[in-house]
Order: C-alpha cells, then structure tokens, then sequence
C-alpha cells in the first residue's frame, strides 16, 4: 500500500499546489477500470472543478466542487474497502454518485450512508442517484454530522472508509476528528476534502479552518497521513 507521505503542506502552504492522483492500492495500469478513468477525462468547471451528468444524454450536471485528484482517490478508497462507507455532507451528491459507482464496479459488497444537515439537498442527491442507477447502494439521511456519527457509533456501526466534507468550519470538523475513531474499523480511511484550501490559512475567513481541525483534532498515534490529493487529504486508522 503507497503512502505519500512528502505531499504534506505546512498551513502557509496550503492551495499553492494541488497534488496530483497518486494510488494508494495496487493495481495494474494508471486506472482501476472505465469508471475510474472517467474522472481524469469528464469536462471541467473553472479549468479545476470537474462536471458529471446524472445521465449520458441530456443528463443534469451534479452540482459540485471536487478536483479530479479528489475524484479519482475517492474512487479508488471506495472500490477497494471491503466495509461501508459513510459520507458526511452530499450537498447534491456528486461525491455519493462517485461512492456508489465504486460500490456498484467493486467486487466487495458494501453498502453506504450519506448523511447531510440540508432535507432539499438529501432529495437532490436521491434524485441524481436514481437517474444513474445507484440509489440501492446508498442510504441517505438528514441530520447533523457530528450527532448522527454518533449515533451509528452507539449503535456498534463501523465503516472501512469515511469521507468528511460536511463544513469548512473548525468546530465542525474538530468534533468529527475527535470521534472519527469510534466508527472507522482499525485500517480504514478517511478524506477530508478543503484540507489543501488557502483559506484555511486567511485570518479574514471566519468559516474555514479545515486544515486546523485536522491536524489538531486527529490523535497522530492512531491516525496516520496518507498523502494530499487535490484539494484533499487522506488519513488511515491505525
């Protein structure tokens, strides 16, 4: 298993380069398979942020701001974990319909729990996810992250992979950080998106602190770095 360790950014760093794809399985070939390599080929917003039609032909573009490094490494942790996955914040689902894809292309079953605080967003992203064909592998849920993470904790849930992209906010991200442990199975990943973001860096931007809540809010004794891919950074639970 690779690990980009040397792709770490100091705060000052952050949002002067975004790293490209690097795997962090092994597999054959630059791509796991046709949907994999999708993600380096679909148009782009903004020269940066990729676009995914619902539907081939006359399809609605999925709202959304992934980077194709973040596509593609999300992919990738969702095809090859064997456990669940839970996304925290789906706003209209383009990182669920890349989970659920990977779910539906991997030869391991699992299923996924999306969870967003927005009940319009929660109904945009079963929308597009029935257009593509992937609802049955996706359970969607309004509620707050941190409460309902929790409560699937509580409850003995375990994931193998979980993806956090709920808020830019320091206290949002900080609480998910300090409790990720009670839900990830020991060896399972988790990405945190608008880790690699200048304005985690900007004293004028009151709402982001992701980088911050990373660092800070995640024990270095059981969490180990991965690597910086995009925008986003990847974490293992040891």
């Amino acid at each position: 298993m690779n690990v980009n360790q040397e792709s770490f950014m100091q705060l000052a760093e952050l949002g002067a380069r975004f790293p490209s794809y690097y795997p962090t399985f092994e597999f054959p070939g630059p791509f796991i398979n046709e949907s994999h390599e999708q993600f380096s080929t679909c148009p782009m917003r903004d020269g940066i942020l990729i676009e995914i039609r619902d539907r081939p032909v006359a399809g609605s573009i999925i709202e959304g701001w992934l980077q194709r490094a973040d596509a593609l490494k999300l992919f990738e942790i969702a095809y090859f974990v064997t456990g669940d996955i839970l996304e925290l914040g789906s706003y209209h689902g383009l990182s669920t319909s890349i989970l659920a894809r990977a779910a539906h292309d991997s030869p391991h079953k699992k299923n996924i729990f999306s969870v967003d605080l927005d009940m319009e967003n929660v109904r945009t992203t079963n929308r597009h996810l029935d257009e593509m064909g992937l609802k049955s592998f996706v359970t969607t849920m309004c509620g707050d992250a941190l409460s309902t993470m929790k409560g699937l904790a509580s409850a003995g849930t375990r994931f193998d992979f979980v993806f956090v992209d709920h808020s830019h906010a320091y206290e949002a991200v900080y609480g998910v950080c300090r409790d990720l442990g009670d839900v990830l199975q020991p060896g399972g990943f988790c990405l945190f998106r608008d880790f690699n973001d200048s304005r985690n860096r900007d004293a004028e931007e009151k709402d982001y602190g992701v980088y911050q809540a990373v660092v800070g809010g995640l024990d270095s004794d059981r969490f180990e770095f991965y690597g910086i891919y995009g925008c986003a950074a990847l974490y293992r639970f040891k």
